[in-house]
């Protein structure tokens, strides 16, 4: 198994460069779910669960972060899944795989991440058939609202979400469908909404949320219906892999080491047909190159499937060692030993209610 580590250690500041910070990020991933006779030909409830060890260990016990990059289940039965962490320490955690059928998933890629850092927060929200009574039942367009609190010390948070387990019906629909749209966040808290449609009944999902306050670190979701515009969905070329990519500008800081970047994604949304045949998705992004200072995520389908919307999130980070980030007035100060090999001008961010809006 190939594990893609990246550690971030920032150090403490002298007074010659104004606030203190220190962060280490890991990221990895796992492909314990790939087409084997265990999980093609399973007897359901599948329990499994993969030991990550950390090449190198925390100073502290880390928060991790779990999403889904790829997936395929088959078609026309129920989907019922759950991915979480245990045991988590300095050394290394579990990721836990439970899949109670009646849907074969033959292909499940995690992505992880794990974190010492005081500007970012993972949480874990696990809605209940009790939580969603408008999307486990009925029929049509339906949609409900959240609310996501976090520790009240964000003025100007980042977040975004992966679904990291879900239920299912889908017996009577024609479309696997659903949908999260974030609203604005406040410095404590978040409106979400969940949507579906036809007579797909979601009867549980789990949701990871990411929120981070650090400037170094960039966060967001992005999603494309099909239409004249976004041929990638369409289900004519059934051997071409059909994906819409989606790039966006990161600050030169992640230009120092492109190839040591933490660059993560994973699936947040999706609306699939249930009846013409297996679902595959799939989120992955282009390698960043020297001196290269954009992100490009891909993500869409392949094969028989036919998908008319999808969405995908991401979490990305600069390298670490053997560069060191400071703070001050505004200006991120990067070091290289004793040498500053960076200087960038940081743009003010302030709660939304700061805002001059005329």
């Amino acid at each position: 198994m190939l594990y893609l580590i990246v550690i971030l250690c920032i150090v403490n500041s002298s007074a010659q460069f104004g606030s203190e910070y220190y962060s280490e990020w890991q990221s990895g991933i796992d492909r314990t779910i790939n087409k084997q006779s265990e999980f093609t030909n399973p007897s359901f409830p599948i329990r499994q669960y993969t030991q990550i060890v950390f090449p190198r260990r925390f100073s502290a016990r880390p928060q991790v972060l779990l999403m889904h990059e790829e997936i395929q289940w088959s078609k026309g039965k129920n989907i019922n899944y759950q991915t979480y962490v245990s045991d988590i320490t300095i050394n290394g955690f579990y990721i836990n795989y439970v899949i109670w059928g009646p849907a074969i998933i033959p292909i499940m890629t995690v992505r992880w991440i794990a974190i010492v850092d005081d500007e970012a927060e993972i949480q874990y929200v696990q809605y209940s058939q009790e939580d969603l009574y408008q999307l486990r039942q009925g029929f049509g367009q339906r949609s409900q609202d959240f609310l996501i609190s976090y520790y009240p010390k964000y003025p100007a948070p980042k977040v975004t979400a992966f679904i990291v387990g879900a239920d299912f019906e889908i017996i009577d629909s024609l479309y696997t469908s659903i949908q999260i749209v974030m609203g604005i966040p406040t410095s404590s808290s978040m409106d979400v909404r969940f949507s579906t449609r036809d007579f797909c009944h979601v009867r549980s999902l789990t949701v990871a949320y990411f929120i981070s306050n650090n400037y170094l670190t960039l966060a967001g979701s992005v999603g494309a219906y099909h239409n004249y515009f976004n041929q990638y969905l369409d289900n004519s070329n059934k051997l071409a892999i059909r994906a819409q990519k989606f790039t966006r500008i990161v600050p030169s800081i992640y230009t120092l080491e492109p190839g040591n970047n933490i660059l993560a994604q994973g699936i947040s949304g999706f609306d699939v047909n249930t009846q013409i045949g297996s679902a595959y998705l799939r989120v992955t992004c282009e390698p960043m190159i020297s001196y290269s200072s954009t992100y490009t995520l891909i993500y869409g389908t392949r094969g028989e499937t036919l998908l008319s919307y999808m969405q995908a999130s991401y979490v990305l980070h600069p390298p670490g060692s053997p560069y060191h980030y400071y703070y001050k007035n505004y200006d991120w100060i990067v070091l290289k030993g004793d040498q500053v090999v960076l200087k960038e001008k940081v743009q003010e961010e302030k709660k939304i209610s700061e805002l001059n809006i005329k």
